[in-house]
C-alpha cells in the first residue's frame, strides 16, 4: 500500500493600514496639544479607504471561504493561517464577525495558528530586538484572541535568513515556514524537512510551482492545463516526490484575486473529497515538528516567496525603498518618547514600500493588487510627507512644551 501524502495549505490573511495623501502642512500646522495618538492617526490613515477595502475583502473572500472551510472540516481538510495583527486591529474596529469565524475554526482543530511580526512589518530589517518584540506580540494577541499559543512561525512574506530563523527560534518557533528557492536548493526538493545551521527549528519550504497553479493561473484562460480542477490538481500532489506539499497562498487568492465567477470556491470544495481518493491527507505544519531533517539550510542573504527574484528586493529593491525605510526607522525613537510607538510600528509594515516598487512584467503586476497609488513617486512621497510631517509636529511640540531636550 502507497505511503500517505500531506497537504500543508498556509493561507496569509492581511491588509494594511493605507496612507492618506498630502498630509504634510496638516501635520506642521497642529498645536502642541493636539500631538497625540488619536488625532495624528486620524490624519495619516486613510481608514475611510481602509474601511471600505476591508468591507469588500471580507464579504468576497474572508467570510464565504472560512464558512465553506467550517463545512470543509468534516471532511478532513485543514489548514494553517497568519493573519497579520494589522487585520487583526482592523477586524475588532469593523468586521468583529471574521473574529468570531476564526475563533470557531481555531476552537475545532480545522485552522493552526502561525505567527508573524505583529504589523506584518520589515521590522527584520531595523534590529533583532524589534523582530522579536514584533513576534512576541503577535504571539500574544494569537494567544488572547484565539486559546492558541503558535510554534509555526514565518517572517513577514515568507522571508527568511539564518540571523532571522534564530531570533524566531528565541520567539518560541519550533517550525518556521519559507520558500522553497531553486538557488537555495540547488539538486533537493522543497517536499522535505529540512533543518537551519546551529538551530532546532524545523523549516518548511513553499512548492511555489504548485502553489502559483491555484494563486496566479488558476484564471488563466490561456494556461495550458486551465481549467485546474480539484482531481487534476490531487493528482499533481500526489505525484510529485517527497513527504509532503507545502502550498502557500494569499487568503483573498479565495473570491478576490479569484473571483466566484472562476470556479474557485468549486475547486476548493472538491479538494478534500478528492484529496481522499489520491491518498492524500491535510496536515498542519507543526505535525511536522518532530521529523528528523534531511539536510541543514545555509541561507546567508534573505530570501521571500515575493516576485520573480524571491529576494527582498520586491521591498528593499530601489533607492526610493531604502531611503523612505531609513527614515521611518530614523523617528523611531522621536515617536516613542511622544507615545505614538504603534503609529511609527504602522508605517513599517511591509506594504507601504512594496508600493515604491518600480518593477515591469509578472512582479510588477503583483506589485499592482490592492495599491492605493498611481505611480511608485506617488507612494514614496506619500510616506516621506507622514515622516516629515510628523517630525515637524513633535519638534514643533516639543518646543512648545519646554521639553525640547528630551527628542534631540
Amino acid at each position: 500500500m502507497s505511503m500517505v501524502k500531506k497537504l500543508i495549505l498556509f493561507l496569509e490573511m492581511h491588509q494594511p493600514r493605507r496612507l492618506r495623501h498630502g498630509v504634510l502642512n496638516k501635520l506642521c500646522d497642529l498645536r502642541h496639544y493636539e500631538v497625540n495618538e488619536s488625532i495624528i492617526n486620524s490624519l495619516i490613515f486613510n481608514d475611510e479607504v481602509n474601511r471600505e477595502i476591508l468591507n469588500r475583502v471580507a464579504d468576497k473572500s474572508y467570510v464565504p471561504t472560512l464558512e465553506l472551510i467550517r463545512d470543509l472540516s468534516n471532511e478532513g481538510f485543514k489548514a494553517a493561517i497568519s493573519i497579520s495583527g494589522a487585520l487583526i486591529d482592523q477586524l475588532l474596529m469593523w468586521r468583529p464577525d471574521i473574529i468570531d469565524l476564526l475563533r470557531e475554526l481555531v476552537k475545532k482543530g480545522t485552522i493552526e495558528l502561525v505567527a508573524e511580526p505583529y504589523h506584518h512589518s520589515l521590522a527584520s530589517f531595523i534590529s533583532g530586538d524589534l523582530f522579536l518584540e514584533e513576534l512576541r506580540d503577535h504571539v500574544e494577541i494569537t494567544r488572547s484572541l484565539f486559546g492558541q499559543v503558535p510554534i509555526t512561525f514565518e517572517n513577514t512574506e515568507f522571508l527568511y535568513r539564518n540571523d532571522w530563523g534564530a531570533l524566531m527560534e528565541r520567539a518560541g518557533a519550533a517550525v518556521v515556514l519559507t520558500e522553497g528557492v531553486d538557488w537555495v536548493l540547488g539538486w533537493r526538493s522543497p517536499t522535505y524537512v529540512y533543518g537551519a545551521p546551529n538551530l532546532k527549528i524545523r523549516l518548511l519550504l513553499r512548492h511555489y510551482r504548485l502553489s502559483d497553479d491555484i494563486g496566479f493561473r488558476f484564471s488563466n484562460r490561456s494556461w495550458d492545463q486551465w481549467p485546474l480542477t480539484a482531481d487534476k490538481y490531487m493528482a499533481w500532489i500526489r505525484a510529485t516526490p517527497g513527504d509532503f506539499v507545502l502550498v502557500g497562498l494569499d487568503f483573498e487568492t479565495f473570491g478576490e484575486h479569484h473571483w466566484r465567477e472562476s470556479g474557485i470556491f468549486d475547486f476548493l470544495t472538491w479538494l478534500p473529497k478528492e484529496a481522499h481518493r489520491a491518498d492524500v491527507d491535510f496536515a498542519h505544519p507543526s505535525s511536522l515538528v518532530n521529523e528528523e531533517p534531511v539536510d541543514f539550510l545555509d541561507i546567508p542573504s534573505a530570501i521571500s516567496w515575493a516576485d520573480v527574484e524571491k529576494d527582498d528586493s520586491a521591498w528593499q529593491g530601489n533607492e526610493l525603498q531604502r531611503i523612505a525605510l531609513n527614515h521611518v526607522a530614523s523617528i523611531g525613537n522621536l515617536m516613542k518618547v511622544h507615545g505614538l510607538e504603534k503609529t511609527w510600528k504602522y508605517l513599517l509594515i511591509s506594504d507601504h514600500y512594496y508600493y515604491i516598487s518600480m518593477k515591469h512584467g509578472p512582479s510588477g503586476e503583483v506589485h499592482s493588487y490592492f495599491n492605493p497609488y498611481n505611480s511608485a513617486f506617488t507612494a514614496f512621497k506619500t510616506i516621506e510627507d507622514v515622516v516629515v510631517g510628523i517630525t515637524c509636529a513633535l519638534v514643533n511640540a516639543g518646543r512648545n512644551r519646554g521639553r525640547y531636550h528630551e527628542i534631540k
